[in-house]
């Protein structure tokens, strides 16, 4: 037999080929690594001269004392362009955030964001008018933003190609101190909190614009003898109506042919773009005006993020807007919903007096028990080619809205120390020669015990606590028919010592799906009322009203009942607000109603729910209704949101007129009023509600 010897390949090439592509796969991680500290490095440089810029820029000081010799950032004075040295405090805070980027490789000249080694630094503040400015470091006591911007470019050949450089950003925000003499009007205005706008924070991808230039007051002399033209003046974006969850659009206004972009300063993604048209005449705040599509709809995860509009080749002209939505509910908010058939048609009451058409001014709220106050004041209907003033107690200024921040509407927050008990009167004037409108504020409320010391009771008081236990009893005549209104009476008590001054719901269920231990989702909800408070150790009944009744299935139907059904009272203790069920086996099946058609359009129509009582006030949950006059049809039903805003979003345009009409049950009493709106699209249509029958 023949023995064969077998022998293992012990080549070098095949040594040298396994080494390759090992040495291949550890350099690659290597240089990852390499790759990822240099990003992390200079990350944690442009955040910290953000910081720097920013604590510096609080101090309110200006070491340039001659910025053209000692400054030495050309890519910051470009004469006729862009010269932060016309501002030294703004060159100082520059330069000092600048100098904090020592050992970054900068590209000087380089105004291109794509560019390797392409940074920028920006820095933005809080005028006198509330508004925040782009090359500006702010005023005493209100914010400034420090945001420093570079782009790491990527060393390593194989990764190049893949990604050639990565941006990186640092941002700081801090409060300046009150230095100097502008801290505002008014002897305690240095101590009021600032009214902190929406800070800009970059998105995903930047703009890739190139600084906008600074307009140079009056004209540049030439060496001919022809005089410069006077530019343009600015019509400065704005949004028009709300941003409303469910939406997948705003609208925008500025000047014709620009283009906008609108980014979620929250989350920093991009939402749309659009090129404004025009012009448009009266018809807006300014002659352009755009609808930009969102790329998603905005949902409830939205609510409450901040939008910003900016023009893409002058991003200091923006504006910002907060995203609302109504809680849910059983009808859908704020689209078209389709009515009922057996739904009756509301005709407007001619008894009630429509929502005022010319200027006023609303107090929220408009009384308090002192001495030091905070207060939202609201203005409506003024002309939007006036400033308007607002004075506290006819002598101090409070608040002055240029003509060209408002489109009719404004409001801001005013806070106020040290005052005795009496009333207030807060007055808003357009120009300096129209009419004084005024609203009044009162300390303390009507009701509430003077600031007066009192005795300490000797019994310890208990917290509010609102009970609901027995079950719902039916107040409707039997027989009861299903998709037909049906009332029921809810009995609550407040078990504490202490009152409820605040306004809250008890809502009505007709057979829901979920009940939980400590409520029933706002969304099963069949009816509702509003109570406007409860002594301590006080009960009442509250009768409620389910205008679509119950359905045809199940036969055996449960009714619950449920105290602050809002969630907005804090109680001792929060699992006894449902009721027990009420069994119910008579109801008589009845005709399921088939809704009407769905009318669709493009327009908006929108505004505030308010009530005129002692005062006036935006109202959550308050029904609207949109008839239109042709016909005397409802077309359309929503609910105001927690704002007390709403809207109605894809309106046709009126055969003759729309009239919006609201209506509200707070205390057991109806609330009732309505507006006439003569033109679409995107109108504004306040209506206010007076104790009165609703249709």
């Amino acid at each position: 037999m023949i023995k064969i010897k077998q022998r293992f390949n012990d080549s070098p090439g095949q040594a040298l080929v396994e080494f390759a592509l090992i040495i291949s796969v550890l350099l690659m991680m290597i240089f990852l690594i390499i790759e990822s500290a240099r990003i992390l490095w200079a990350w944690n440089t442009v955040q910290n001269a953000a910081r720097e810029g920013a604590r510096y820029a609080i101090t309110g000081q200006a070491d340039q004392p001659d910025c053209a010799v000692d400054f030495g950032l050309p890519k910051f004075v470009v004469p006729g362009e862009r010269d932060v040295c016309e501002d030294l405090r703004l060159a100082s805070v520059i330069n000092k955030a600048h100098s904090h980027l020592a050992g970054l490789p900068l590209n000087e000249e380089s105004v291109a964001f794509e560019d390797d080694d392409y940074y920028n630094i920006e820095v933005w503040g809080v005028d006198q008018s509330g508004q925040l400015q782009y090359d500006f470091a702010g005023i005493p006591s209100n914010p400034v933003i420090v945001r420093v911007t570079y782009r790491v470019p990527i060393i390593t050949p194989f990764f190049t190609p893949i990604l050639p450089s990565i941006p990186v950003f640092g941002q700081e925000t801090l409060n300046n101190e009150t230095f100097g003499n502008l801290g505002g009007s008014g002897s305690d205005a240095a101590a009021l909190p600032p009214n902190l706008p929406p800070v800009p924070t970059p998105g995903v991808t930047p703009s890739p614009t190139p600084v906008p230039p600074t307009e140079t007051p009056g004209p540049i002399p030439t060496a001919s003898n022809t005089p410069s033209a006077t530019p343009t003046p600015r019509c400065d974006l704005e949004f028009e109506g709300s941003a409303l969850v469910g939406n997948n659009f705003v609208f925008v206004t500025g000047d014709v042919g620009i283009d906008v972009t609108v980014r979620n300063l929250s989350t920093g993604v991009i939402l749309g773009s659009a090129t404004l048209g025009g012009p448009f005449g009266n018809d807006h705040a300014c002659p352009g005006f755009a609808t930009v599509t969102l790329n998603t709809a905005l949902t409830s995860d939205d609510i409450g993020d901040i939008l910003l509009v900016q023009q893409d080749d002058a991003p200091d002209n923006a504006d910002t807007i907060i995203v609302i939505g109504s809680p849910p509910t059983s009808t859908p908010t704020p689209s078209f919903t389709p009515v009922p058939t057996n739904t009756p048609t509301s005709t407007p009451v001619t008894t009630n007096t429509p929502t005022p058409t010319t200027p006023y001014i609303v107090v929220q709220p408009n009384c308090g028990p002192g001495p030091s106050i905070q207060v939202n004041v609201l203005g409506f209907n003024w002309p939007v080619n006036q400033s308007i003033n607002v004075l506290w107690n006819g002598t101090q200024s409070m608040y002055t809205v240029a003509a060209n921040q408002h489109t009719g509407t404004f409001s801001f927050i005013y806070q106020r120390n040290s005052l005795t008990n009496g009333t207030y009167p807060i007055q808003a004037q357009a120009g300096s020669t129209g009419p004084t409108y005024t609203a009044n504020f009162t300390v303390p409320c009507p009701g509430q015990p003077t600031n007066t010391p009192t005795p300490i009771p000797s019994a310890t008081t208990a917290p509010a606590d609102l009970l609901a236990f027995a079950p719902p009893q039916l107040v409707s005549t039997p027989p009861i028919v299903a998709y037909q209104p049906v009332q029921f009476s809810v009995v609550i008590t407040n078990t504490g010592t202490e009152s409820i001054p605040e306004q809250f719901f008890v809502d009505l269920y007709l057979d829901p799906t979920t009940i939980l231990t400590d409520r029933i989702p706002l969304a099963q909800s069949d009816g509702y009322s509003a109570v406007s408070g409860l002594p301590g150790g006080a009960s009442r009944v509250i009768t409620i009203t389910s205008q679509l009744g119950f359905n045809n299935t199940p036969t055996n139907h449960q009714i619950y009942g449920m105290a602050d059904s809002v969630l907005q009272i804090s109680e001792a203790q929060e699992t006894n607000n449902v009721t027990q069920p009420l069994a119910m086996n008579n109801v008589t099946p009845g005709p399921t109603p088939t809704p009407t058609s769905n009318l669709g359009g493009s327009n908006q129509i929108s505004g505030g729910a308010l009530t005129l009582g002692d005062g006036i006030v935006l109202q959550y949950r308050a029904t609207i209704s949109l008839i239109d006059n042709n016909t005397g049809q409802v077309i359309g039903i929503t609910t105001s949101d927690i704002n007390g805003l709403y809207a109605f979003t894809n309106v046709p345009p009126p055969t003759t007129s729309y009239t919006v009409s609201g209506c509200m049950i707070i205390d057991g009493s109806e609330w009732y009023g309505f507006i006439v709106v003569g033109s679409v699209p995107n109108t504004t249509a306040h209506v206010t509600m007076r104790v009165g029958p609703c249709p």
